[in-house]
């Protein structure tokens, strides 16, 4: 423990000493938190290799042709590999979205192979598994993540030259959430824990508070804009599965979704076994489980704005509150939601990268 609160007090003063400022014209939370979307990323990775990561089917044991699709990147030099990375999107994203890859090529070019992770339903990967993700999916990220080490073990060992590589986890947003549940669920042996270090920026630790934040008026474009990519992937879905092709039913019911709260109430929170809207609120938010279960979580960083219009930063202060040592939180005036754009570029992303490196 007293290395974690060394490495802790350290990258607090790394922090402290390079503070968040943002930078014009992305002035403000809202411009902050819109930024990714009005910069197109025409860099392509070069050497992505496309991975099939078996998962089974949602509340069962049974494995029935599910998969998550997943892109790996390694760095130029092998020998000095410092780890691998697996990084996770947030509501309505998918490894295309320009923050994902942004982050990626950077550990990449410092030393790190990454893995980036579409969840159950997302972006390419839509076609490869029935369902959609949930905050709580643990059981996809933790196959996911078991099939990857073997799969390291095995294509990678000569290669690498190197035993027993640290995996680090980064989820950007809702990303942050999933991972850390998957953490908190992982059946531990002898003491293992999933992963060997997590970040977290921007992650909703309660959802409940952040439903009720995006329901506010001033929030009702961006409620609209992440509903409109939640029902076209539900769409997507059942299209695939046959269920919608002739059930007007199910089309006027997705039709008629109105907020990101019904849309939990009527379609996650049922496909994930979760008693209703409230049940899959409670039991998807880390907050309520983390001290409890806090030796199941590896040294974990997490970034948010103070001034982030979608999700409140307050349960991420009370983590900082209860001085957990394996814990490093660091809350910013300013960045909005996944933002942090400052004159060097993106301020999380590089805070994320010097994490690693001094875990």
């Amino acid at each position: 423990m007293g290395r974690n609160n060394s490495i802790s007090s350290c990258f607090s003063d790394y922090l402290n000493n390079n503070p968040f400022r943002e930078v014009f014209p992305w002035i403000g939370g809202d411009l902050q938190t819109l930024r990714d979307t009005f910069v197109f990323d025409f860099v392509k990775s070069k050497k992505n290799k496309k991975l099939l990561l078996p998962i089974n089917k949602i509340l069962s044991e049974n494995f029935e042709s599910d998969y998550l699709l997943g892109f790996l990147e390694l760095p130029e030099n092998l020998n000095s590999i410092k780890g691998f990375v697996l990084i996770t999107h947030g509501l309505g994203g998918s490894t295309k979205r320009f923050g994902l890859r942004r982050i990626s090529r950077k550990l990449v070019k410092n030393g790190f192979g990454v893995l980036k992770l579409n969840l159950r339903g997302a972006g390419a990967a839509r076609y490869l598994a029935k369902g959609n993700y949930s905050a709580r999916c643990s059981s996809d990220i933790i196959s996911a993540i078991k099939y990857f080490k073997k799969l390291i073990d095995l294509e990678f060992r000569d290669l690498l030259k190197i035993d027993n590589l640290p995996i680090y986890g980064v989820g950007l947003s809702l990303g942050g959430t999933i991972l850390l549940n998957a953490c908190l669920d992982y059946d531990e042996n002898n003491g293992e824990i999933l992963l060997d270090g997590l970040a977290c920026v921007s992650s909703p630790l309660d959802l409940s508070s952040c439903s009720l934040c995006i329901e506010k008026p001033r929030n009702s474009v961006y409620q609209k804009w992440l509903l409109h990519r939640l029902k076209n992937q539900l769409w997507d879905g059942y299209n695939d599965e046959g269920k919608i092709l002739n059930n007007e039913k199910l089309r006027k019911k997705i039709r008629s979704l109105k907020s990101i709260r019904e849309f939990d109430q009527k379609f996650t929170a049922p496909s994930w076994g979760f008693n209703s809207l409230e049940d899959y609120y409670v039991k998807a938010s880390p907050i309520f489980r983390i001290q409890k279960l806090i030796k199941k979580l590896p040294p974990t960083l997490f970034i948010h704005a103070k001034d982030d219009p979608w999700v409140p930063y307050k349960a991420t202060l009370n983590l900082r509150k209860e001085s957990i040592n394996k814990f490093t939180v660091f809350i910013t005036k300013k960045g909005g939601h996944n933002g942090f754009h400052s004159i060097n570029g993106c301020w999380s992303d590089e805070a994320v990268k010097n994490w690693f490196m001094s875990i």
